[in-house]
């Protein structure tokens, strides 16, 4: 038999099947990386704030898979910013990378059927980051399930399961935005930033207006 999404990442499984949203499985989740976040890393700091953000590069070697993204609420906060300074940019040069090294145990590309069967698959060309959950954490492992479209007509979702022994991160959003923005919004960046810290949420174009609206008449001024 199978393994299935619902006994693998339950938290998954909406990605793929009709279920109910089971609140506690949530808290749960939250309980669990939270006491495990020393072993996490870093990454903890990523959880459940990636999603939509577009895949700019994947490589996979016997020891490393990494995927690098460009984070779609900077972008999104980036093009509220442009629109309201009557900036010009062009839309593929707003690229603020992260890239997940994950030093790899085993990794695996998988379909998920409407049963919520899980079946293996190539690795292949995927384009959109959507979802994630840690599965298993030891000393010696992490268990990580990823969700990510696969680019082509039609695309689908598809579960990247990877058990790990460590994950390096290199944020280079920070970079990115001193270089694109060449300084001139480095203030209205870090507020941004210090409003997501605190669980804001800005992956909307005008909510990120008012951001900066406010930002400018209760901070500036």
């Amino acid at each position: 038999m199978p393994n299935n999404i619902k006994t693998i990442a339950p938290l998954l499984a909406s990605q793929f099947i009709d279920v109910e949203d089971d609140i506690e499985l949530v808290r749960n989740r939250d309980k669990f990386t939270s006491y495990q976040k020393t072993l996490l890393g870093g990454f903890h700091n990523y959880l459940d704030k990636l999603h939509d953000s577009w895949i700019v590069n994947t490589k996979v070697n016997s020891e490393t898979y990494s995927i690098t993204l460009n984070d779609f609420t900077t972008h999104v906060f980036a093009d509220a910013l442009i629109e309201n300074k009557g900036l010009n940019f062009n839309d593929d040069d707003l690229v603020f990378p992260i890239r997940f090294d994950f030093n790899i145990i085993d990794i695996t590309y998988n379909t998920v059927d409407d049963d919520g069967n899980i079946y293996p698959i190539e690795i292949t060309i995927i384009d959109e980051y959507l979802d994630e959950q840690i599965i298993e954490i030891t000393e010696e492992k992490i268990k990580v399930g990823l969700v990510v479209w696969k680019k082509g007509k039609p695309g689908k979702p598809i579960l990247i399961l990877i058990s790990v022994t460590s994950i390096v991160i290199n944020d280079e959003r920070d970079k990115a935005w001193a270089m694109i923005f060449a300084h001139n919004y480095d203030d209205h960046y870090n507020y941004f930033k210090s409003q997501l810290e605190k669980g804001i949420f800005l992956s909307d174009v005008t909510k990120c207006k008012e951001l900066i609206s406010k930002f400018e008449s209760d901070i500036l001024n």
